[in-house]
């Protein structure tokens, strides 16, 4: 898999082709009332902390497996899977929050 693979192309590659559609119908109204929000779908994908589904601009998303695993979450009995082998892209590294560095004391 590309290391630069979105998750609504994972989606669609996986097929979970109405939740992609879910995600770019929200993301074009945001753009349409002027919204520069961003979200990590995957951790939206991945549920609460307790399995359930997450609501976004009033939409219930499913709780795939393959979010929670990739989200280092406990895997619950109601997340949903098409297939058993699926793989999600691997996390991407930023440079966006650098560690901080520790200042010399004299």
């Amino acid at each position: 898999m590309s290391e630069r693979m979105t998750v609504r192309q994972w989606l669609r590659d996986n097929k979970y082709d109405k939740v992609a559609d879910l995600i770019e119908e929200i993301l074009e109204e945001w753009a349409k009332a002027g919204k520069s929000t961003r979200r990590n779908w995957w951790k939206v994908l991945a549920g609460d902390a307790e399995g359930k589904p997450c609501v976004v601009s009033g939409r219930k998303f499913p709780v795939l497996r393959a979010a929670q695993v990739r989200q280092g979450v406990l895997v619950t009995p109601n997340s949903i899977f098409k297939s058993p082998t699926e793989a999600t892209p691997p996390t991407r590294k930023s440079n966006r929050w650098p560690s901080r560095k520790r200042r010399k004391t004299a």
